[in-house]
């Protein structure tokens, strides 16, 4: 998964877990210091705070699973 965001604002990721391999418990965005529990069919809001322009990977607990949030100068979705 690819999340486009602009600097110098809060994102926030909507996550749904919907199967059950105990890796995908956890989201970590290890650059941010950020993590969150993630329970079987339900939603989860994961409020993050990129320092700057970059690119900002999150991962399941064991690495596995990958995802990158992309923060761009000024709105360029």
């Amino acid at each position: 998964a690819v999340i486009h965001a602009e600097a110098g604002t809060p994102v926030v990721i909507i996550f749904e877990r919907d199967e059950t391999a105990p890796c995908s418990e956890r989201v970590v965005f290890p650059s941010l210091g950020k993590t969150a529990t993630l329970p079987v069919g339900r939603e989860v809001a994961v409020e993050v705070f990129p320092p700057g322009p970059g690119e900002y990977e999150f991962t399941c607990a064991m690495n596995m699973l990958r995802g990158r949030l992309l923060v761009h100068e000024g709105d360029r979705r």
